[in-house]
């Protein structure tokens, strides 16, 4: 696939990460996969189950922010490099993430470990 996908899966991701960041989930229609599946909460599936997640951790964690470093990849899988955590205390992970037929379908999460300076 070419260039015209991976700007897609680009915003994509980023919308995706947009809705854990405001708490505004109303895009989770238009972005996800109606069989959604976050292989590190599988508790959390389809749209619905996003919708509802993200209003709880929201709540629960106001000042929780996600934050994208790079997105590489073409095609159908991707890779999101970024953070997750409060400002003073982030961790660095690793999404990796299956883009199906323009909408976003699975989601792997890794604990970055490589040592950056």
């Amino acid at each position: 696939m070419g260039a015209d996908v991976t700007r897609s899966a680009r915003w994509l991701v980023t919308r995706y990460f947009e809705m854990w960041n405001t708490g505004d989930a109303s895009a989770a229609d238009e972005i996800l996969s109606p069989a959604w599946v976050d292989h590190a909460h599988p508790e959390v599936a389809g749209p619905d189950g996003v919708r509802q997640a993200v209003g709880r951790i929201r709540q629960a964690r106001p000042d929780l922010r996600f934050t994208i470093d790079a997105v590489l990849g073409d095609g159908d899988l991707v890779a999101v490099a970024g953070t997750a955590g409060q400002e003073a205390a982030s961790t660095r992970l690793v999404w990796l993430v299956r883009v199906q037929d323009g909408l976003l379908a699975e989601m792997w999460t890794y604990r970055d470990t490589s040592v950056l300076s």
